[in-house]
């Protein structure tokens, strides 16, 4: 038994314990027990997929056509992963994600780079360049003018199109019947006359809406605080009758009495029970005794004292817990969860991108990586990019880098701290050499995060000056290995420098691990540990991990 669940094209149950069929759209469990009884004891509904019913945890829905796979995007009846793919007129392309790519027709390209001219994709000359019909254009050199798009070269930054010609709007106007006329003619000081006041229209309109929204507001509150008295003076629901009560000290229950010297009487967010045993207590809505009782996220289990795995109970001796779900662990010590999922460490069958599992049949173990969640299938042909809204993968291209998640040419942009600047980079300055933004721990080897000493810090406060960038860390932390072991040792806030242009932008509060530059003086930010459990752990567990394993 090699893992405990799907991802990619990784079933859930281990196959050796239950060999699992999709029969009109149901899950059927045979000979054994399947190692998470979510997957054979579940009763929710299920959406339709055409005429039958399917796991939305387990496969995609593309137009009544079932693939293999959660959350995929569809492409017509085709389900695809569109952080790896593109999807253009019902045609898949392949190496390009949807997020950082657009359609020319049935074909997709890197609009960073390209662009689509008369359903051509071209090569971009400059970041600005533009389309002219099919043809392409430098805006601060030409003017695309008229219905038929004629490129008119520009002569001055004030030259407009008139028609398919040209007026410089300092000097010339442009008639209504296209024609170009000198400044100071009758047609142009009347056309002036008629801006001037469409501008003070638009000026009037404008007071006047924003007078309109003031008083809305206003007229808002109002009515939202009449319904708060309304509300404040309505009776409780609870009427507690004196009479009945009058030798027992009462409160109310959500809409019923309870009597609190009545020990068998408990009222759990609203809902109120009686008769129950000594020493009961209540989870949420859920009264239960711990003399029985186990509660499970509200759900309650027979006998007292169990561990829980999300709503059922766990053994820990043969079982290991993953984000609320249950898998056998068979006699493998090594057994780690990957999100949801648990799968043996040593076997090298699969690998663990930031909660996602991959199954590495198939493929060359020393060439796969992680990009986020997602996984490099060659390290050496594709290029990871990051931000903080995307993570996408790329085939990689000569004189290409990332500049957060999009991927751009030298040729034609500059990056500087995660965004795009229209002039081609100089690699006189270093600009080529920005790093590629990936800032995760999963993918780092031993011998790179483990042979020197790294700082873990929060950050505080950033101050850019010039090319530099400051960031002051808070709850700093430094990490230094030798022979004789792991040295950790809390430290005053610190302030660390850094290339400006060269590195992302870093998110106050967050965390990240940091390592030193050889000068001593400058740092760089080597991966962002803000979304671990313990990033202390983390980096402890590899550093003294036999081999070089890829952290999970």
């Amino acid at each position: 038994m090699k893992h405990m669940c799907r991802s990619s094209s990784v079933m859930a149950c281990s196959t050796l314990s239950c060999s699992v069929a999709l029969v009109l759209g149901f899950w059927w469990c045979v000979q054994g027990t399947c190692l998470d009884d979510d997957v054979c004891n579940r009763t929710e509904t299920r959406p339709m997929c055409g005429p039958v019913t399917f796991d939305i945890n387990r496969y995609t829905c593309c137009a009544g056509n079932i693939t293999m796979g959660p959350h995929l995007a569809c492409c017509g009846l085709t389900a695809f992963n569109n952080k790896e793919k593109t999807c253009c007129n019902n045609i898949i392309t392949d190496g390009l994600s949807q997020m950082g790519s657009d359609c020319c027709g049935s074909e997709a390209y890197n609009f960073v780079n390209q662009i689509c001219c008369g359903g051509q994709i071209k090569n971009r000359i400059t970041a600005e360049t533009l389309c002219c019909g099919s043809e392409l254009y430098e805006p601060k050199d030409q003017l695309c003018c008229g219905k038929d798009r004629k490129l008119v070269n520009k002569t001055s930054e004030h030259d407009r199109c008139c028609g398919t010609n040209k007026f410089n709007n300092q000097k010339q106007c442009c008639s209504d019947n296209l024609e170009v006329e000198a400044l100071s003619s009758r047609h142009c000081e009347s056309n002036l006359k008629t801006e001037e006041n469409t501008t003070a229209q638009h000026k009037m309109s404008q007071s006047t809406s924003s007078m309109l929204l003031t008083a809305a507001p206003l007229k808002k509150r109002q009515e939202e605080k009449k319904a708060t008295n309304q509300d404040s003076a309505s009776p409780d629901k609870c009427k507690r009758n004196p009479k009945h009560h009058s030798d027992h000290v009462t409160q109310c229950c959500g809409s019923e009495v309870q009597d609190l010297s009545n020990a068998a009487e408990l009222c759990c967010e609203g809902r109120l029970y009686r008769n129950q045993l000594e020493a009961s207590s209540c989870v949420g809505k859920i009264a239960f005794s711990p003399k029985k009782d186990t509660v499970c996220q509200q759900e309650v289990h027979q006998p007292a004292g169990q561990q829980c795995c999300g709503e059922k109970t766990l053994d820990p001796k043969t079982e290991i817990c993953c984000n609320g779900h249950r898998h056998k662990t068979a006699g493998h010590e090594d057994m780690v969860c990957c999100g949801s999922c648990a799968y043996s460490a040593s076997s090298g069958t699969h690998k663990c991108c930031s909660g996602h599992l991959h199954d590495l049949t198939g493929l060359n173990k020393e060439e796969v990586g992680c990009c986020g969640t997602l996984l490099l299938t060659n390290k050496k042909k594709q290029h990871c990019c990051h931000s903080v809204d995307e993570t996408l993968i790329y085939d990689a291209k000569p004189g290409h880098s990332c500049c957060g998640h999009l991927y751009y040419s030298h040729s034609l942009w500059s990056c500087c701290a995660g965004r795009l600047i229209p002039e081609p980079t100089n690699p006189l300055k270093g600009e080529a050499q920005a790093v590629s933004h990936e800032l995760w721990l999963m993918d780092f080897t031993k011998d790179t995060v483990c042979n020197k000493s790294v700082l873990l810090g929060t950050v505080e406060s950033v101050a850019i000056k010039q090319s530099e960038r400051f960031v002051l860390l808070q709850d700093v932390l430094n990490v230094s290995f030798s022979t004789s072991g792991i040295n950790v040792f809390a430290k005053a806030p610190e302030t660390v420098q850094m290339n400006h242009c060269k590195f992302p932008a870093l998110k106050t509060g967050k965390t990240y691990l940091w390592k030193k530059k050889d000068d001593g003086e400058q740092c760089e930010p080597m991966a962002d540990v803000s979304s671990l459990t313990s990033p202390i752990h983390t980096i402890l567990s590899l550093c003294q991990s036999a081999g070089s394993h890829n952290a999970t």
